[in-house]
């Protein structure tokens, strides 16, 4: 879905540190500034306006231009007000990002404004993992649980048919045995506890 230029909903954007990014972008900036603090550099925009940028914001910024300030798009056309662009802050994140950005999808080489060292643009097809979050901690994830234990023990009664009884972690006893010798299998329902067989007294 395609939104208006510096009017994306909430809910195409997602954060990164000190600022926000469409969703795919985010997830990509997010994951290289993973790196990038393991290489002792924390990857941040200039300021609230230096990441996704609204459409009034392009409008204040397109006005200080046109009163001898920095270079501003035309209010509709920045690729900030798609969430796709980042102004980073100093030139040691510059480089960090020429090191290490383009397998996230940053990268100068394919950037508009070349002009400008510190306005970097997302090319998407580079990064197709999860979004590690803007701390790098990832979303809240459930816990998985814990593989079922069980115990096994099976009988051979003096007719020839095995029983057999499978004890959960639970304490639940799933309980099968042979209707007759070589024949089906009834059973898997809750049955006693294994415990009260034993191999020397398999009828018991």
């Amino acid at each position: 879905m395609s939104y208006q230029n510096g009017k994306l909903p909430a809910s195409a954007l997602a954060p990164i540190k000190a600022g926000q990014l469409a969703v795919e972008p985010a997830a990509g900036w997010n994951a290289m500034n993973v790196e990038a603090r393991s290489l002792g550099c924390e990857l941040l925009p200039t300021g609230s306006m230096s990441s996704y940028r609204t459409y009034d914001q392009q409008v204040y910024l397109y006005q200080q231009y046109l009163n001898g300030g920095n270079l501003a798009a035309v209010p509709g056309t920045s690729n900030h007000g798609t969430g796709i662009a980042c102004d980073v802050a100093t030139t040691e994140m510059r480089s960090t990002v020429d090191r290490i950005g383009a397998k996230y999808g940053f990268s100068k080489t394919w950037s508009d404004a070349q002009s400008e060292w510190w306005h970097l643009c997302y090319q998407p097809g580079h990064y197709s993992g999860p979004d590690p979050g803007p701390d790098g901690g990832g979303s809240p994830q459930l816990p998985e649980p814990p593989e079922d234990t069980v115990s096994l023990f099976a009988v051979v009664k003096k007719d020839g048919r095995i029983e057999v009884f499978v004890q959960l972690s639970s304490g639940e006893v799933k309980h099968a045995y042979q209707v007759a010798e070589n024949g089906g299998w009834a059973g898997s329902a809750p049955g006693k506890n294994a415990t009260w067989y034993s191999l020397g007294n398999p009828g018991k």
